[in-house]
């Protein structure tokens, strides 16, 4: 098989299990356990298709390399997570906490007793699943860099929205989806520069540290 085809048969499968991740978080809403297992098996599935169709390493694929200049990174990855918080309270009083506490709650089935445990992977594997799918992997399904950053940013986008679409009302939902491109291009740009998925996933990694010191105070009444 040719990479190119390769390539068209895992874009393909890519763009239905993002619909198929849509349809579950509206529709079918499984357990959290549950939901990542299959996360994890079709990202990574389908990352591994493409390996095995195109004889690529899967370091390869998704851009896994040491990073140079950390200290400059380090530096952006400060300034990432205080533009998060800032972001939070200008936005609080339009943001439904009460309303992303139930679901969490009650859709995600998140407590306080497992809350902390399900925060973390978030943080450290889900993160990294993330960037190796959207920013490693997609991207380089496209012959040209900058349409597949682009369609890799929208999907990116899409895919969140189903996660967190109702917890703001409409005018801050659509301030969200341009926040998710937007935030997107910026991590692509921190994985083109840097040249390792390490660097956005340290970002990425960043930023979910704040969303869910968040869902921890909200779960403990410290916020509401």
């Amino acid at each position: 098989m040719t990479e190119k085809k390769a390539k068209i048969i895992c874009l393909v499968l890519a763009i239905l299990i993002l619909i198929f991740a849509f349809i579950e978080e509206i529709y079918i809403r499984p357990e959290y356990l549950i939901k990542c297992i299959i996360k994890i098996s079709t990202f990574g599935g389908v990352i591994l298709l493409y390996s095995a169709l195109t004889k690529k390493k899967i370091v390869d694929i998704i851009n896994l390399k040491k990073p140079e200049k950390i200290g400059t990174l380090i530096g952006g990855i400060a300034f990432f997570f205080v533009g998060m918080i800032v972001v939070f309270l200008i936005f609080k009083n339009q943001i439904n906490l009460s309303g992303i506490k139930d679901s969490l709650g009650a859709k995600e089935g998140f407590t306080r007793e497992n809350c902390l445990y399900a925060f973390a992977y978030i943080i450290i594997f889900n993160s990294f699943l993330e960037e190796a799918f959207f920013r490693g992997f997609l991207p380089g399904l496209f012959s040209k860099k900058w349409p597949g950053y682009i369609v890799s940013a929208f999907l990116f986008s899409a895919y969140h929205i189903g996660i967190v679409g109702n917890w703001f009302n409409i005018p801050i939902l659509l301030i969200a989806i341009s926040g998710l491109v937007l935030v997107a291009l910026f991590l692509q740009w921190i994985n083109a520069h840097y040249k390792t998925i390490v660097a956005n996933w340290l970002v990425h990694a960043s930023a979910n540290i704040v969303i869910n010191s968040i869902g921890v105070l909200l779960f403990f009444d410290i916020i509401k």
